[in-house]
């Protein structure tokens, strides 16, 4: 699993940061706006680059996200009861009716102050 992460990590940077062929976000195009994955391409390949402050100015919200879905990901891999506990408890409807909430209020929020 972690080699084909790394691989598609490579080729990301290959042909898209470093290709030019970065798709355009559709929302942001139609209405002008932000959505709330915009700068999250800029931000994955200044993450590649090793650049983790410039990751963060272009979306604040994505280190939340990719930490909740590692954390989705690597807790089944833990025989630990606790481990389990806390996966289900992140994966429950409650959790991501909270998630979804949060994105939300991200979209609105990053729209009204420019950010």
């Amino acid at each position: 699993m972690a080699g084909g992460a790394v691989l598609a990590a490579v080729v990301y940077g290959a042909f898209c940061l470093y290709g030019g062929m970065m798709p355009r976000c559709p929302f942001k195009w139609l209405t002008g706006w932000d959505c709330p994955g915009c700068g999250s391409q800029r931000a994955f390949g200044a993450l590649l680059a090793g650049n983790p402050v410039e990751a963060w100015s272009y979306n604040f919200f994505l280190p939340f996200v990719v930490a909740y879905l590692l954390l989705i990901l690597v807790l089944p891999l833990s025989e630990n009861a606790t481990a389990r506990k806390a996966h289900s408890r992140l994966t429950s409807a409650t959790a991501i009716w909270i998630l979804l909430a949060l994105v939300l209020s991200w979209w609105v929020i990053r729209n009204i102050i420019k950010i």
